[in-house]
Order: structure tokens, then sequence, then C-alpha cells
């Protein structure tokens, strides 16, 4: 190989290094809690139970409780907040469940939004 060969492959190995330590790149990471929404309606009482889990493998601390909101037919019946104590560790792979009762909905399409620690889980159901 000849010095002028030899010096060409240097300066690709060297300009692909370069560039590659440039690359962006993105890496998506999954939330650390998942939750889920359960909808029973008995009599005149709508009962929501909502569930978080921790998906991770590192412990979780949430502050504060979770919010909602119910909509009926897109619009807004009632928002609040379901109140816990200051904080709420979870271990990797444990769940908080909790649950807000709506009594004397009316008929209707119904929508609830329940947020905690900034994951969001909804649902559809319908009082006949």
């Amino acid at each position: 190989m000849t010095k002028m060969h030899a010096f060409l492959l240097m300066l690709v190995l060297v300009m692909a290094t370069i560039f590659t330590g440039c690359a962006k790149t993105t890496t998506e990471s999954l939330p650390d809690l998942v939750g889920s929404i359960k909808v029973v309606n008995i009599d005149s009482d709508t009962t929501i139970t909502y569930t978080f889990k921790n998906q991770s493998d590192k412990k979780v601390t949430v502050i504060g409780g979770a919010s909602y909101k119910l909509l009926m037919n897109d619009q807004l019946v009632e928002e609040g907040g379901v109140p816990i104590k200051d904080y709420i560790e979870l271990e990797p792979g444990k769940e908080y469940t909790d649950t807000k009762t709506f009594s004397n909905l009316e008929p209707g399409s119904y929508s609830i939004f329940v947020d905690w620690d900034k994951t969001i889980v909804s649902a559809k159901f319908d009082r006949i």
C-alpha cells in the first residue's frame, strides 16, 4: 500500500469516527407509571376505580393526589382532586388504587380523565 493510500484510509477512518460521535441519537423512555380505569354503574352511583402501576425498575415517589375531569357529551361536568397524603412511594411493580364515586349522573355519554403525576388515563361510559 502506498503512503497516499494509507493516508486516505486513515483520513476516512478519522472522519467516520468523528461523524459517528456527532450523530444524534434519540431514545424514547417509557413512563414510570402506567394506569387503568374501571367504571361500574350501580343504581344511581358511578364508581371510577383507577390504578397506577410502577413499571420502572426504580422506586417512584409521587407527591400529591390525582386530579380528574368528568365530561358529558364533551362538556365539562365536574373536575377536582382526590387528595392523598403528602407523597406515595411505589416500589418497582407495585400499584396504587383509589376510587371516586359520582352520584345521580344524568343519562348520557361520559368521559373520565384521571391525571396522577403527569400520567393520564381515561375511559368512556354511558349512563342510561
